[in-house]
């Protein structure tokens, strides 16, 4: 499931910035400015789908020792 959510985001970021190459008009202070806030957020939410599917197969091959009860 992880991995379907992290296609999905490296393929919208990939049209978004399809579409933002295509307009090489002169573009405001302000667009650049939602340009580039768009770009981070995408990066940022690629990283973090990448760290937890990491995560997540490391727990899976590697859990955690069971816990020592008893004196």
């Amino acid at each position: 499931m992880i991995q379907v959510a992290i296609i999905a985001a490296v393929a919208v970021s990939l049209a978004i910035s399809w579409r933002n190459s295509q307009r090489d008009a002169g573009i405001t202070g302000i667009e650049a400015f939602r340009r580039a806030a768009k770009t981070i957020f995408l990066v940022l939410v690629v990283c973090s789908l990448c760290s937890k599917a990491a995560v997540h197969t490391y727990r899976h091959f590697n859990p955690p020792s069971p816990p020592i009860i008893g004196p």
